[in-house]
């Protein structure tokens, strides 16, 4: 089996998909500090130290469970446009969402609309299915998250519970 310390470099036709560095701080707290960005993943805008939790907890999975997250650059222009990948967060609800790997992304709001998140999370399913064959991932998606409801169904994730997260409804995914 290939073990990963760091996120491995993928490119795709427009993106690229690398390592996560503190570099990436700025952009990254620029996302989760902006309401309409986060209006679906957690609602609330996050701080500059939640930023740099994030930043850190994403890349510490490679080395943990030879797999995590990217950040994700336009490779026409170099903008950094989001994080993409898998994650273990060891959720306490809902009861039995844990352990498998979830797949998730935040991307800047300037590029939502551009197909982005569907290419970017393809690449995330191709690799995991090439270096973690036949393992089941997972995602939660408010239902009034259409777009993500979209990609993740382009992507072979199906339906099977629907489950209250911290007071909101969600639905969970699973991709077998």
């Amino acid at each position: 089996m290939t073990r990963f310390a760091i996120a491995p470099r993928i490119e795709t036709e427009r993106l690229v998909l690398r390592e996560i560095t503190a570099a990436d701080f700025e952009p990254v707290h620029r996302i989760w500090s902006d309401p309409e960005n986060v209006r679906f993943i957690g609602g609330e805008p996050g701080t500059p130290m939640q930023s740099w939790r994030r930043i850190t907890n994403s890349a510490g999975q490679w080395p943990i469970l030879n797999y995590g997250y990217w950040s994700l650059d336009e490779k026409a222009s170099g903008e950094f446009v989001g994080l993409v990948g898998f994650a273990d967060f060891r959720r306490d609800s809902p009861k039995g969402f844990s352990t498998d790997p979830e797949i998730g992304y935040a991307l800047d709001k300037r590029f939502h609309g551009q197909g982005y998140g569907t290419e970017a999370m393809r690449a995330c399913v191709d690799w995991m299915d090439e270096y973690h064959p036949g393992k089941r991932t997972i995602c939660m998606i408010e239902p009034a998250n259409i777009p993500s409801l979209k990609i993740a169904e382009r992507l072979g994730y199906e339906v099977y519970e629907k489950a209250d997260f911290e007071g909101v409804e969600i639905l969970l995914l699973e991709r077998v």
